[in-house]
């Protein structure tokens, strides 16, 4: 057994406390069969005040295994009061762009980070619209882009058709 444990970004004065477990077993039925079970609780009460039920995932794959454990940490948080919530009075910014000057090639790679300083709720990518401007005409290349990061820091790249990301080009 491990413990860990959680805060919310807009409540830094609380930090609840996980346990996780990842058990081994052979069973007998399926003929020596190897099998995972992974168990994730915590003690705290939830918002109701009654206690909060462990989470118990059968028949772990290793290629789900993170999904899974952030799927249910996340569904055992939904169950918790963390007021009180600070104000999230910040807007995401542009912390580095690619390239960064004038008279770029309309071919050329773009890439640029957003980030949000906590505390925060996070970067809600939800409407984003990213268009590119050619300093005649604004040209919608949302649907062209790619997102990678996490709700506190993206990176957005648009690679010209034909062209395979670079950082450098």
């Amino acid at each position: 057994m491990a413990e860990f444990y959680v805060s919310n970004s807009l409540n830094s004065e609380k930090a609840v406390k996980f346990n996780i477990t990842l058990r081994y077993f052979v069973t007998t039925q399926s003929k020596g069969d190897h099998k995972w079970v992974l168990e994730i609780g915590t003690t705290y009460s939830g918002a109701d005040g009654n206690s909060i039920s462990a989470k118990k995932v059968l028949l772990i794959d290793v290629e789900d295994f993170d999904a899974i454990i952030e799927d249910s940490v996340a569904s055992l948080c939904s169950g918790i009061d963390w007021t009180p919530l600070a104000m999230d009075g910040e807007s995401p910014y542009v912390y580095e762009c690619i390239p960064i000057s004038s008279g770029v090639s309309i071919g050329s790679n773009i890439s640029f980070t957003l980030n949000d300083l906590l505390p925060s709720s996070g970067i809600d990518l939800s409407a984003v619209k990213v268009t590119l401007n050619n300093s005649m005409t604004d040209f919608d290349i949302t649907g062209d882009i790619q997102i990678e990061g996490d709700p506190y820091e993206y990176t957005i790249r648009w690679n010209p058709p034909g062209r395979v990301y670079s950082r450098y080009s």
